[in-house]
């Protein structure tokens, strides 16, 4: 080795020595505290806080290290006397010589007891509001705009190139948030924990505290980081996990709106929750996990999920289970979320039994509770698809009970527009029409008047449909309804701009057919109607029985009506008008035996309790209503050996009839058809009183003894004819007993006299 190489490495020994010396000496010979007080009016001059630091020490080698020991910054103005921020130690250690080639390697980074107190007033104001402001929008168009570097080093600044350390640590971290005047909720024992910290192989991270006084943790590892110019966040590598154990929600429970009284105190509920995480280098994202929720009720809601792109979630599993039942069930897609987000979901509930359901929506108890045979479950099963702005239903399954509706159509939300078809095979419906114990206690309440028994219901507000779009269509094969069976039943709805028609509704009805045609005006208050019937062949004893609670008449019956009303309440009735007509053939009036009120007027002795009903070929009437009063002025029936005539009010209103009508016997067992006016016996009757208990009284006056004379003396033959009807066939001879002395037949006038006699007792 030359003597000159020799001198050359001897010189540059001694000067590396010199240095490092120096850097060792330095410390003892600068006093860094004397820089504390220039710090601190930076500080407060920057951010109109105090700052206050308890000491500071630094070294310069083999490390450069900075201590600050028991910092702290000042609360804003009109908050609180806690600091805003303390820390009772910050202790940084970096490596001298790396720092010469761009690279950073820490050797210790320590923070211990940092607290954070963050406020927020009633009126929004908040204790970081000051330092979190931003520079006016003329200030920031003025500042100039640094050209770009393509992650070169800017002029007198340094490019980081390597980062390292042993460790970096957070220990016994607290934070604290007030919200108003609700109790504080606190973050504590915080403890964060870097080890190993290095770009090219992946950080281990852990993360723990108590949220509240409930512990909970999080473990992860990050990376392979790898060149820090050209980091993107949304491809490093990432495995992590999440848990937190009952955490209770009283701290939390001012902050919580809209709990169900259902899930009990929410100060007695914790929340559970798992979760992991995973982030590929190439975007694919990939998480599965659980959240509970342990209150009155236990909910529990987990997924499965996996991000291919920023732009698209796909949905492998997300359920939610409620008391351990599994209750739903859903998976599909979200897409465009960086624009605008859609969705394709497979939607399926389980079986929801109406027992189950009750607790948690008690309003069923009220519809339901003195319903003899109520529903017992439902189900959803559907393929759903749309946005923010619409959604598509592509084949929507609805379950009610052994009953299968399926749903086709799509709703536009602005509107809304609605287009639905719904089909299937047979519905069942009694089973889902409320019947609650008021409804029960007020059938009870047949004589008093409903203005006293039961308040008035309001009369609904429909105005909010003008905005709505309706075109739906339902077609049923077999739909059971209070008895009735309607079969092909279809329906039309077709809505806009407030006016709403139903054309048509068609069903078959009992041997017959029914059309029936309707519009709803909601564009005005209260909402106004149409409606027109069209009935032919249809036996109407069922019909009246399931539609009034009324067994009044059978037979064949073919109706067509026109009605219109203002209202949609009971006391809408009285403003129902419209004009009608009904026949019915071969049936039977129920409850008015009209043959026998003749029978017990002519000859009381022979009246017998036969059935009370008086049997026609043919029934017949029109009508018109104004303001809830019907009046039918051509009541007409024709049965053999009998015609009735009538005419009559009856009034909707107040439930109650007025009817005059003249039973007419005649000697013909002509009945449909007959439209002979014939003469015979009349006896005027009056039926008047409420529907559910009418009283039938005989007209008899001068009048009628006049109108009958020629029916009693043209017509000697009327008992023979009549004598079944009327229970005037003598009985057989006994023939023990001695035979009648035979009498010479009365008078017409004698015949007339006694006839009435009979009728009229005290005539």
């Amino acid at each position: 080795m030359s003597t000159a190489l020799t001198k050359t490495i001897r010189y540059t020994l001694g000067v590396v020595g010199l240095v490092i010396v120096l850097l060792l000496a330095a410390p003892f010979f600068i006093d860094i505290n004397s820089y504390k007080g220039e710090i601190e009016k930076k500080v407060e001059d920057a951010t109109g806080r105090k700052l206050v630091v308890g000491n500071i020490s630094a070294s310069l080698f083999p490390w450069v290290g900075v201590e600050l020991d028991d910092v702290h910054l000042a609360n804003r103005s009109g908050f609180s006397s806690h600091d805003f921020v303390s820390v009772q130690k910050l202790h940084v250690k970096l490596a001298l010589l790396p720092l010469l080639s761009k690279s950073i390697e820490i050797k210790h980074f320590e923070v211990v007891a940092p607290q954070l107190y963050l406020e927020r007033h009633e009126n929004g104001d908040t204790n970081w509001g000051d330092l979190a402001g931003q520079a006016p929008a003329s200030a920031a168009a003025a500042a100039p705009v640094a050209p770009a570097t393509g992650g070169k080093d800017v002029a007198g600044g340094m490019a980081l190139v390597a980062l390292q350390a042993e460790s970096l640590s957070l220990i016994d971290g607290e934070l604290t948030w007030v919200d108003g005047k609700e109790k504080p909720v606190a973050l504590t024992e915080l403890a964060v924990m870097l080890k190993d910290v290095q770009l090219k192989r992946p950080v281990s991270v852990t993360v723990s505290g108590k949220l509240s006084g409930n512990p909970f943790e999080l473990d992860a590892n990050v990376g392979p980081i790898g060149d820090l110019a050209t980091i993107n966040p949304a491809s490093l590598p990432l495995q992590g996990h999440l848990k937190a154990e009952n955490i209770r929600l009283q701290p939390f429970a001012g902050m919580i709106s809209g709990w169900p009284a259902q899930l009990g105190d929410v100060n007695s509920a914790t929340v559970g929750l798992t979760a992991n995480i995973e982030q590929h280098p190439d975007g694919l994202r990939l998480g599965e996990g659980s959240v509970s929720l342990d209150a009155a009720h236990k909910l529990a809601l987990s997924w499965k999920v996996e991000m291919p792109n920023a732009d698209m979630l796909k949905i492998g599993t997300l359920a939610l289970a409620v008391d351990s039942k599994s209750l739903l069930a859903v998976n599909g897609s979200l897409q465009k979320l960086s624009t605008k987000p859609a969705f394709q979901l497979h939607v399926e509930t389980q079986p929801i039994t109406r027992s189950w359901l009750t607790p948690f929506v008690p309003a069923l108890q009220d519809l339901y509770g003195a319903h003899p045979a109520p529903w017992t479950q439902l189900a959803l099963n559907a393929l759903l698809a749309g946005n923010a702005d619409h959604l598509d239903i592509s084949d929507m399954q609805l379950m009610l009970d052994q009953d299968v509706l399926k749903l086709t159509g799509a709703v536009a939300f602005a509107g809304p527009d609605i287009r639905l078809r719904i089909n299937g095979k047979q519905l069942h419906m009694d089973p889902w029409l409320p019947q609650g114990q008021a409804e029960q206690k007020s059938a009870a309440l047949t004589l008093v008047p409903e203005a006293v028994a039961v308040e008035a219901p309001a009369e609904p507000d429909l105005r909010f449909l003008k905005s709505w779009r309706v075109t739906t269509q339902l077609n049923v094969a077999t739909v059971y309804l209070r008895g009735l069976e309607m079969g092909d039943f279809g329906v039309t709805i077709n809505g806009m701009n407030g006016q709403f028609e139903l054309n048509p509704l068609s069903f078959t009805l009992a041997g017959g057919k029914v059309v029936e045609k309707a519009s709803l005006n909601a564009a005005t208050y209260p909402a106004s109607w149409k409606e027109s019937v069209h009935m032919t062949g249809v036996q109407a004893g069922p019909l009246l029985k399931a539609l009034a609670g009324m067994d009044l008449l059978s037979g064949t019956m073919a109706m067509d009506t026109q009605l219109k009303a203002t209202g949609l309440t009971q006391s809408a009735v009285q403003a129902l008008n419209g004009r009608g007509s009904v026949l019915f053939k071969d049936g039977a009036l129920k409850g008015y035996d009209i043959a026998g009120a003749i029978r017990a007027f002519t000859n009381p002795a022979a009246a017998a309790n036969g059935p009370q009903q008086t049997d026609f070929a043919q029934l017949s009437g029109s009508f018109d209503i104004v303001n809830g009063v019907a009046t039918n002025p051509d009541l007409f029936m024709a049965s053999p050996l009998l015609r009735v005539t009538g005419k009559g009010v009856v009034d909707l209103v107040r439930k109650v009839l007025d009817y005059h009508v003249e039973p007419r016997v005649v000697g013909t067992l002509k009945g449909q058809g007959d439209t002979v006016l014939r003469q015979g016996l009349v006896v005027p009757l009056h039926i008047t009183g409420p529907f559910d208990a009418p009283s039938i009284k005989p007209e008899i006056n001068a009048k009628t003894l006049i109108d009958n004379a020629p029916a009693l003396l043209n017509n000697p033959k009327i008992g023979g004819a009549l004598g079944g009807l009327l229970g005037g066939s003598k009985k057989s001879a006994d023939p023990a007993q001695p035979a009648a002395p035979t009498q010479q037949p009365a008078a017409p006038a004698q015949q007339l006299l006694k006839g009435f006699g009979g009728m009229l007792p005290r005539f």
